[in-house]
């Protein structure tokens, strides 16, 4: 039997359990090369669609799982509460609180905060943004390195080449 890859563009499309499945398990790979052993929550426990356990650190994340940014009044209510979502197909992943994330868009695109759907409904989602969020939200970029030992290359989720893999400074420079 062969299994076909599956685009993420025919994963998603409208939200459901299957991209909500995808994106944990892509998330999860990310988060595993810093640490991270991830268990998805059934019933969104606490706000969080999984935990984050960092046993280096000894910390366990509520993790609400997203397809793009997105900030909800409803998430004002766990401040404990973490958001992972990619951004704009560049294999990278973000990782901060969500108060937090509130605070980004607050100091650096207000105008989203204006907005009916944020004013009437209490949210806001993009799955672009502009370059002071995206410079606002560096720290807290996460991307994961597959290393093809065979051909001596490093490889991140968007299928880059690692610059730092001859340097010695990949995560897989030395297995």
């Amino acid at each position: 039997m062969r299994f076909e890859h599956i685009h993420y563009k025919s994963a998603t499309g409208k939200f459901s359990k299957i991209t909500e499945t995808y994106n944990f398990h892509k998330a999860a790979a990310v988060l595993a090369e810093y640490g991270f052993d991830c268990v998805r929550v059934v019933n969104d426990w606490r706000g969080a669609d999984f935990l984050a356990y960092h046993a280096e650190k000894g910390i366990t994340l509520p993790v609400q799982l997203k397809t793009g940014l997105v900030i909800d009044k409803r998430y004002f209510e766990y401040p404990e509460l973490y958001v992972c979502f990619p951004l704009d197909n560049t294999g990278n992943w973000y990782l901060l609180k969500h108060q937090r994330l509130y605070d980004i868009i607050k100091d650096v695109a207000s105008g989203w905060l204006n907005t009916k759907i944020w004013t009437e409904r209490g949210g806001y989602w993009r799955w672009t943004v502009p370059e002071p969020v995206r410079k606002a939200l560096e720290d807290y970029a996460y991307r994961a390195h597959w290393c093809n030992l065979g051909f001596r290359e490093c490889v991140d989720m968007a299928g880059h080449k690692d610059p730092d893999y001859h340097n010695g400074k990949c995560s897989c420079a030395g297995r």
